[in-house]
């Protein structure tokens, strides 16, 4: 079935053009939105069109149900009325941070969930919090970080390149709350924030892990599927193809010795 998706969306394409197909889902949107999708540029609504593979209906929806829980959750105002004073503590029991580019210009996202400990996170922030942080950064990345490579590289990065270090993880760090803030994390990506990667290198995957992806991957689409490489220990030739030395953090074979945080 995804690779008759993928066919399926080739072919609308070949047919129409993106750039007709967006402005037509541009239309459909502003029927029923109004106002409410004129600031929204073309860029963000081919993100919806294609995370729909390029299906009109489906990516209205999409589009509009992004809308309706941004106005719930008030986040065209989080960047400048949210305040994670917390946010150097919170960065030692999750540590996430984008973390220079990669050669073309891209940003570069690395996230270390065997280190995540919520027993340390809950005794000075919430749950709630480290989740209004998390679209706090999904909108800093969007609106400023994007933006910011793009103009020094010269081309468009809408998209970032995510290195998942899975060193320490295992049944035991894994924990029930660890789970919970993950999965509301990636839902609320998976929902409202559409095709913000362009690939997801996962480092340090232990054979278990390996074994248990082969057999899941298949219930992705081919699109998603197509994004994630999973490598084991050695993986610095590969990271080093993706990243210069001078952008890669030295305990991933690079020679840049800044902290993540």
């Amino acid at each position: 079935m995804a690779a008759l998706a993928a066919d399926d969306d080739a072919e609308c394409q070949a047919m129409w053009g993106e750039a007709a197909l967006v402005q037509q889902l541009r239309d459909e949107v502003e029927l029923e939105a109004g106002e409410l999708a004129v600031e929204w540029e073309d860029s963000v609504l081919r993100r919806f069109l294609r995370a729909r593979k390029h299906n009109i209906l489906k990516a209205k929806l999409m589009f509009l149900e992004q809308l309706q829980w941004r106005k719930g959750a008030e986040v065209d105002t989080v960047l400048t009325d949210f305040v994670f004073h917390e946010r150097q503590e919170f960065s030692k029991w999750y540590p996430e941070a984008f973390y220079g580019v990669d050669r073309t210009g891209r940003p570069v996202y690395v996230q270390q969930p065997g280190k995540i400990d919520t027993t340390q996170l809950w005794k000075f922030t919430t749950m709630e919090r480290c989740v209004r942080y998390h679209l706090q950064q999904q909108e800093r990345y969007w609106r400023l970080i994007a933006p910011s490579c793009s103009l020094a590289a010269g081309r468009l990065h809408e998209q970032s390149l995510v290195v998942i270090d899975m060193d320490g993880v295992g049944i035991s760090t894994i924990t029930g709350e660890v789970r919970k803030i993950m999965a509301t994390i990636m839902q609320i990506d998976q929902d409202y924030y559409p095709e913000l990667m362009w690939k997801c290198v996962i480092i340090n995957a232990p054979t278990t892990f390996r074994v248990i992806w082969s057999m899941i991957k298949y219930l992705l689409d081919a699109r998603t599927q197509v994004k994630i490489e999973v490598l084991g220990a050695d993986y610095q030739a590969e990271l080093l193809q993706l990243i210069a030395p001078e952008h890669l953090m030295q305990c991933y074979g690079g020679s840049n010795a800044t902290p993540m945080r």
